[in-house]
């Protein structure tokens, strides 16, 4: 019994940290252009990541659940204690890093000292799409500039174009907030089928409702980053990102493959940046590279020290 309710605090505990974190990527590019305020990007974020979460996270779950290693309880509880680790301290320096990529390095830091066999047929699937999906991100990103940025040159009235922002950006946030929904909220709650306490879809309403309280509470320092330190965003350039990165971490759902809607929206940036020949901010930029790099390393670290901690005071043999 013990085991079960710290595995769903550890569970809680991550998917808070994805609304602290990876809602960021889902509105931070409307809040930063000033098209919608902080409160109405949360409302988004919460109605549509629950809805994504319950609907569609069951194949990105059964990924996670069948995992990197083999999962049993005590092995999803340092997983997921680890990751969720990862998210804070990363909040806390106000950037976005991958879910995914804390939660798989953990996975290969438990496997290391324990012996476990890794499935390296999924690992290389999931580094694949992790490469891939900022660069389609990027790709998408670039091409729909192009094309509604000629759209909106047409409306002359200054009102009705603010209307058409607002409509726009709550349409990309929604579909970002749904494909966070079924994808990263998946990296927490996947665990928990292992244990066989939720079925899917009451997992991903848990997780999603954990991740909101994460939204409300925490996301503002990402946010900002997001929506104004790496690129000076207008609403065209802020919804071009947002359904560019929203398209990529589609085609990751479709496959199942857990992927970062944080790499996606950078992605998504930098293409729509190219596009609109605005400056990108390099310093931010590099930040936010070195700490993608990190975070999978720093999950095979941390999650080695505690699987040695729990040996050595016999919580997991």
């Amino acid at each position: 019994m013990g085991l079960l309710v710290s595995l769903i605090a550890v569970t809680f505990y991550l998917a808070w940290n994805i609304g602290a974190n990876g809602s960021a990527n889902v509105m931070g590019t409307s809040v930063g252009s000033g098209v919608l305020s902080f409160r109405q990007a949360t409302l988004v974020i919460i109605i549509f990541t629950t809805l994504g979460a319950y609907l569609r996270g069951d194949k990105v779950m059964e990924t996670v659940r069948r995992g990197i290693v083999q999962l049993t309880p005590e092995i999803a509880l340092i997983v997921l204690l680890t990751a969720g680790l990862i998210m804070t301290l990363a909040t806390i320096r106000g950037l976005p890093v991958s879910t995914a990529q804390a939660v798989i390095g953990s996975s290969i830091g438990i496997a290391i000292p324990l012996g476990l066999s890794i499935n390296w047929q999924t690992l290389l699937k999931v580094i694949v799409a992790w490469v891939a999906s900022p660069i389609l991100a990027g790709v998408f990103g670039f091409l729909l500039f192009k094309m509604y940025s000629r759209v909106f040159r047409r409306i002359k009235s200054i009102r009705k174009l603010e209307i058409v922002y607002k409509w726009v950006a709550i349409t990309g946030g929604a579909y970002m907030a749904f494909n966070l929904g079924a994808n990263e909220v998946a990296n927490a709650v996947g665990p928990l089928l292992v244990v066989d306490l939720f079925n899917p879809r009451i997992a991903g309403v848990f997780g999603a409702l954990s991740l909101s309280l994460g939204t409300i509470t925490f996301s503002y320092g990402v946010m900002n980053t997001v929506g104004k330190k790496i690129a000076s965003l207008d609403p065209v350039t802020a919804f071009s990102a947002q359904f560019g990165s929203a398209m990529s971490v589609s085609l990751a759902n479709f496959f199942g493959l857990p992927v970062s809607s944080g790499q996606a929206i950078i992605g998504g940036i930098i293409g729509v940046s190219l596009s609109a020949k605005e400056k990108i901010k390099k310093d931010t930029a590099i930040d936010i590279l070195i700490g993608w790099t990190l975070t999978p390393i720093l999950g095979i670290v941390l999650a080695y020290a505690l699987t040695l901690l729990f040996l050595h005071f016999k919580l997991i043999s």
